[in-house]
């Protein structure tokens, strides 16, 4: 599972207030399992429409999203690359895009099956055994992926966003417009799109790391062409400046706080 599975991570969390976090656009597609206690969201532009999710499945994202709970939550997260989660669900990726999907409403009853086989469970380890399990057989059962859209795709997410579109075009012997409709359908974001979450992605995970930073040395390391060009580019994914992300993190790896 590794090439297709990011990270497991289990957890149970109390906080004495709300707790609202930013959640950054990344390459990181995740499927959450809840044990207890919804996941709160909202755009951070509409605080009115905020949501309760139970267990659900997010696609691709091109703008940030508000992630907050309303009490103690308990479950896991299993992050996966976008060739990965494609073929979990089995589906292309188009209806998922900017979306968060309850995960009854993709796998029907075997959503309820696995969150209870997952609840029951003596301890995490055996969890994530459970998991192995389940997303080995979902995936080695998957139609897969034309093998130039997966490449393309696979190229852009180890280049970090930084490989030329026409490049990857030009490898597949499509022409630009037919690579950029092929990824859009399977994957939800075109490739250019792609390419700049993919950089944003990158920096915002530099950003996290605990201990001071040089904006200009990770405007250098992701990509842009200079610390205005990336600023613009953080703001306009995030609607935070870096220097307020930065003010923004939580201890123990715990993400962002949201300030609105």
């Amino acid at each position: 599972l590794r090439k297709h599975v990011r990270t497991y991570c289990g957890w149970r969390e109390q906080t004495t207030t709300p707790l609202w976090r930013i959640e950054a656009p990344s390459s990181d597609l995740p499927v959450i399992i809840l044990f207890e206690s919804p996941v709160l969201a909202r755009h951070p532009d509409n605080p009115t429409d905020t949501k309760a999710y139970g267990s659900f499945v997010a696609g691709l994202y091109d703008s940030c999203t508000l992630v907050g709970s309303s009490g103690p939550t308990a479950g896991i997260q299993v992050n996966f690359s976008p060739v990965g989660a494609r073929l979990l669900l089995n589906r292309p990726l188009e209806d998922f895009t900017n979306r968060m999907v309850a995960l009854d409403d993709v796998w029907g009853t075997d959503a309820a099956r696995l969150r209870e086989q997952l609840a029951e469970a003596a301890s995490w380890n055996d969890r994530f055994a459970i998991l192995d399990r389940e997303i080995a057989a979902r995936i080695n059962s998957a139609a897969p992926v034309h093998p130039s859209v997966a490449w393309s795709v696979q190229r852009l997410v180890a280049s970090r966003g930084q490989v030329r579109i026409g490049e990857l075009a030009r490898a597949t012997g499509w022409s630009t417009r037919h690579l950029g409709a092929r990824v859009q359908h399977e994957f939800g974001l075109a490739p250019k799109t792609l390419a700049r979450v993919l950089r944003l992605g990158h920096a915002v995970g530099v950003l996290k790391d605990e201990g001071a930073v040089r904006l200009a040395e990770v405007a250098i390391e992701c990509g842009y062409y200079d610390q205005a060009h990336f600023s613009r580019d953080f703001r306009a994914f995030t609607g935070l400046t870096p220097s307020a992300f930065l003010r923004g993190r939580l201890p123990d790896a715990g993400g962002v706080a949201a300030d609105r």
